[in-house]
C-alpha cells in the first residue's frame, strides 16, 4: 500500500524553490531595515541621516498666497512620535544664523505643537552667542495661534537688511472666526536684545495671515 504522504521529487523541488524565494525576501527586507535607520525612543533619527525637510505642507490664506515664517531652510530638524491623541511635540528645527552680524553664530529653533486638533502652534526661541554660552532673548508670546480656518498670531521673521521680526496678532472674540482688529509689532536687534521698535493697528480681520501675504 503506498503512503499518502510521500512526495515525489518533482514536489520536493518546488517545496525547495518556495522556501528559497521566501528566505531572499526576508533577507531583502532586513537589509532595506538596516539601510533606512531606525528611531530612538526619544524620536531622535539614528542610522543613516535623513535631509533636514519638514513633512508639514505651508498653509495658504484665502486670496491663495502661501505664508512664509522667513526662515531658511534649517541646519537640523528633528521629529517625533505623537502620543495615542496626536499630541505633543512634533518637531524641533534649529537654525544657526549670524543674525547679528557679530561673526558669531546664532540660533533660532522652531518646535511644532500639535494638540491633537487642527489648533497647532509653532513656538520660537531666539539665542544670541556671546563667545561662550548662548542666551536667551526671546520677547514673551513668540508663538503662533492657530486655528482650524483662521490664524490668531503669525510671525515673520527678516534676515536682511538687518534682522527684525514682525508679528501680527488679534484677539479672540465669541469663535475662532470671529473677525477683531490686529495689531502688528515689529521687533528689532538692539544691544543684542530683542525690543519692539514700533507698534500699529491694522484692519479687522479673521485670518492675520492675509496681511502678511496680500
Amino acid at each position: 500500500m503506498s503512503n499518502r504522504f510521500n512526495t515525489t521529487p518533482e514536489h520536493g523541488g518546488v517545496t525547495l524553490t518556495i522556501m528559497l524565494v521566501f528566505m531572499l525576501v526576508v533577507i531583502g527586507v532586513l537589509i532595506y531595515l538596516l539601510a533606512s535607520g531606525t528611531r530612538s525612543n526619544d524620536g531622535k533619527t539614528i542610522g543613516v541621516s535623513a535631509p533636514a525637510v519638514s513633512r508639514i505642507a505651508p498653509r495658504q490664506n484665502a486670496h491663495g498666497g502661501v505664508f512664509s515664517d522667513g526662515l531658511p531652510r534649517p541646519d537640523t530638524i528633528t521629529e517625533y512620535p505623537l502620543d495615542e491623541t496626536d499630541s505633543g511635540i512634533q518637531s524641533v528645527a534649529e537654525f544657526n544664523l549670524d543674525i547679528n552680524r557679530d561673526g558669531k553664530t546664532d540660533r533660532i529653533t522652531r518646535t511644532r505643537h500639535e494638540n491633537g486638533t487642527s489648533h497647532f502652534y509653532d513656538e520660537y526661541k531666539i539665542e544670541i552667542n556671546d563667545g561662550d554660552i548662548l542666551i536667551n532673548i526671546t520677547p514673551s508670546g513668540f508663538r503662533t495661534v492657530q486655528g482650524a480656518e483662521c490664524a490668531l498670531q503669525k510671525l515673520h521673521f527678516s534676515l536682511k537688511p538687518d534682522f527684525r521680526v514682525t508679528k501680527i496678532s488679534r484677539k479672540w472674540k465669541d469663535s475662532w472666526n470671529t473677525p477683531t482688529p490686529a495689531t502688528r509689532t515689529i521687533y528689532k536687534l538692539s544691544g543684542d536684545k530683542l525690543n519692539v521698535a514700533s507698534q500699529d493697528v491694522l484692519g479687522t480681520v479673521c485670518d492675520v495671515t492675509d496681511l502678511f501675504i496680500r
